[in-house]
């Protein structure tokens, strides 16, 4: 079959995986769809681009394979959520019970001071990102070039900062914006706040996460606007590469979701290398040590090991200029396990996100809404980025402690009786 048809069927593929699971919640609004649009954009669009500009390096054969995979992947993603079976949720459930009442829960829990506080602990960390990254200023006249260039090392704070800058927008969210004009005016300030970390997913969180607060928590968002709203997303992503700098061309800011071009190449070299049997798997136990903490860790883990047999010498580049292509997320169950392991890493991530979405619809509260910021979205958004879900929690757990602290020292409020029999609050 042409690769084109291929390219057309798995389209077809991803859209109607993401009407049936937006029949199933009501709404388009889920991890499934958010999901399918960059599925689409980076396995349908990409790839026709690609092949129309004859950008590709790949043999048909490995192209037409990284389709199949791709589709495969996608597929498993959706039957996952169409199903009713979800064995992480009761564990989801027992973590947040026994963290109690070091979480927060409600919106009573968010006081201003908490957030004042919050909002100095940004402070203090982007400083500190500024002294130990030794640029200092150019955090805010260059942002974009201290982001790519002197982040290494300095990870740690430039992942707190960003996670504490996030965790205090969806405070603001559940504890001041209670109509649409407020979410749009506290979304703008957010996301101009995180121009000056440097990252665009990062930046472009802020408008998702809204539009999630606004769907769950104010009022339904017509499907049309949700549509509507996604396409302004990738165009907003597409100038911030050009504003920044990343593209210099509007091709340029197109070719850069070339994820399909880069697993196409792994799947026309894999032959020379052969399944590694939950090797590359298990050098993410690397993604939990910090390089500030030990500055031998290797750049080479998870996907990273798979780009070293695609580019040779590739990780001594990645050291000099911090830039990793990107690859699809079925690359690394493929190389340990073939196709059982690309089925396996979509049912996995789906069950993550399936406990957690599902965790969100039935609370709507703060606690909810935070883990869905960190775990729920399966791609791009991420509220503590390249956390592990255990650190994530216990930082999570610690700020949850400071809110709880300080609420617990307000003043309690006196409630007595009126004359009519109804409860007055002084």
């Amino acid at each position: 079959m042409d690769t084109t048809a291929f390219v057309a069927l798995n389209g077809t593929l991803i859209l109607a995986v993401i009407i049936l699971v937006s029949r199933k919640y009501g709404t388009l609004l889920n991890p499934v769809s958010f999901s399918g649009g960059y599925f689409f954009i980076a396995t349908v669009l990409s790839p026709l681009l690609f092949l129309h500009l004859r950008l590709f390096t790949s043999s048909k054969q490995a192209i037409n394979h990284a389709v199949l995979l791709s589709s495969l992947y996608f597929a498993t993603l959706g039957a996952t959520f169409l199903l009713t079976l979800s064995p992480l949720r009761k564990p989801l459930e027992a973590i947040v019970n026994i963290s109690r009442p070091f979480t927060m829960g409600s919106r009573r829990d968010l006081t201003a001071l908490a957030s004042a506080l919050l909002a100095l602990q940004f402070v203090a960390l982007y400083i500190t990102l500024m002294m130990t990254s030794g640029v200092g200023l150019m955090w805010l006249t260059n942002t974009r070039e201290a982001y790519q260039h002197h982040r290494q090392g300095v990870g740690v704070w430039w992942s707190l900062s960003q996670a504490t800058l996030m965790l205090l927008f969806l405070a603001t969210l559940c504890r001041r914006a209670g109509t649409r004009l407020k979410v749009f005016f506290y979304t703008i300030v957010f996301s101009t706040l995180a121009m000056f970390l440097g990252s665009k997913a990062s930046a472009l969180a802020y408008p998702v996460l809204a539009a999630v607060y606004i769907h769950y928590c104010i009022s339904r968002i017509r499907t049309l606007t949700l549509v509507l709203d996604s396409m302004a997303l990738v165009a907003l992503f597409i100038a911030f590469q050009l504003i920044q700098g990343t593209a210099a061309t509007l091709l340029n800011a197109f070719t850069y979701f070339d994820y399909f071009g880069t697993s196409a190449a792994f799947l026309d070299r894999f032959h020379q290398f052969g399944f590694r049997y939950g090797a590359v798997t298990l050098s993410y136990v690397w993604f939990y040590v910090p390089r500030a903490l030990y500055s031998g860790k290797p750049f080479t883990y998870g996907p990273n090991v798979i780009l070293t047999w695609i580019y040779p010498g590739f990780e001594s580049v990645a050291r000099r200029t911090g830039f990793t292509p990107g690859m699809l997320p079925w690359a690394v169950g493929y190389a340990d396990f073939g196709v059982i392991g690309v089925m396996a890493a979509g049912a996995i991530t789906a069950w993550i996100a399936k406990a957690v979405f599902e965790y969100f619809l039935d609370n709507r509260d703060f606690l909810s809404f935070v883990l869905m910021a960190q775990v729920g979205f399966i791609f791009f958004v991420e509220l503590f980025p390249n956390a592990p879900f255990p650190i994530f929690w216990l930082w999570f757990m610690a700020e949850g402690l400071m809110f709880w602290t300080l609420r617990s020292l307000e003043p309690a409020k006196l409630i007595i009786a009126a004359g009519d029999g109804s409860a007055v609050t002084r």
